[in-house]
């Protein structure tokens, strides 16, 4: 992942031309498990670029209809079409972000904590003993000086995706290493998508769950080991 341009901007535009040749995630496959039998996964391409200040992540997510229906901070936006970040900056499952996007730009940040030695099942989930005793979630943690943007495209009326640019700022990111500015540097990170396309016969929405590095089905929050390695780099 190679440094930004100057004057990145945060705005969503897909044509922005800084975007163009920075490193790209060229799709997200779907999660692992039995609930992935009979889905595809959506065209969904992660763009990364960072400087000093800011860590960069473009989401572009090809996509007919959009369903959005939270309005408000925090809100549990992944029961609706959203990109999401888990970032580890230590590496060491002990303590990491989830952030989450939706379309209409509402955003969901929390920080969870383990306060004892990360142990994980075959799937890479921790145990639900630990889970149960040493795992807490702080929903009232912030990421002071997130900026975000989200962007609708259309062909005419009809929806063909979105696209939402994220700039996580250095200090409260790299808070545990004692860090207060982005340099060449390796981080745990794990990037997705949730889709909810119309159900059929009027039945609940079905959930198209897709990822980065493989993760079991609706636990991305809950396996720090299973996710991958981010390398900061300078100059090509």
């Amino acid at each position: 992942m190679t440094p930004a341009p100057a004057k990145l901007r945060v705005s969503a535009e897909p044509a922005d031309p800084a975007w163009a040749d920075a490193p790209t995630i060229a799709s997200l496959p779907l999660s692992l498990g039995p609930e992935a039998n009979g889905l595809t996964a959506l065209p969904t391409q992660v763009k990364l670029l960072w400087d000093s200040d800011y860590l960069y992540i473009r989401f572009l997510c090809t996509s007919t209809e959009i369903y959005s229906p939270y309005k408000t901070h925090d809100d549990p936006i992944y029961k609706g079409d959203c990109v999401e970040m888990f970032l580890d900056v230590k590496g060491d499952a002990r303590q990491w972000i989830e952030l989450e996007v939706s379309p209409s730009n509402v955003t969901f940040d929390q920080v969870m904590t383990l306060t004892a030695d990360p142990a994980s099942d075959a799937d890479l989930i921790l145990t639900p003993a630990l889970r149960d005793r040493d795992l807490w979630r702080d929903l009232s943690w912030s990421l002071d000086g997130l900026r975000t943007a989200a962007t609708l495209q259309k062909s005419g009326k009809r929806a063909t995706g979105w696209t939402v640019d994220i700039a996580l700022p250095a200090k409260p990111t790299l808070r545990r290493l004692g860090l207060d500015h982005f340099a060449p540097m390796t981080l745990r990170a794990n990037f997705l998508r949730y889709e909810y396309p119309s159900a059929t016969n009027g039945g609940k929405r079905p959930l198209i769950a897709m990822n980065w590095s493989p993760v079991r089905w609706g636990c991305p929050h809950i396996s720090p080991q299973a996710m991958g390695y981010l390398e900061l780099v300078g100059e090509k």
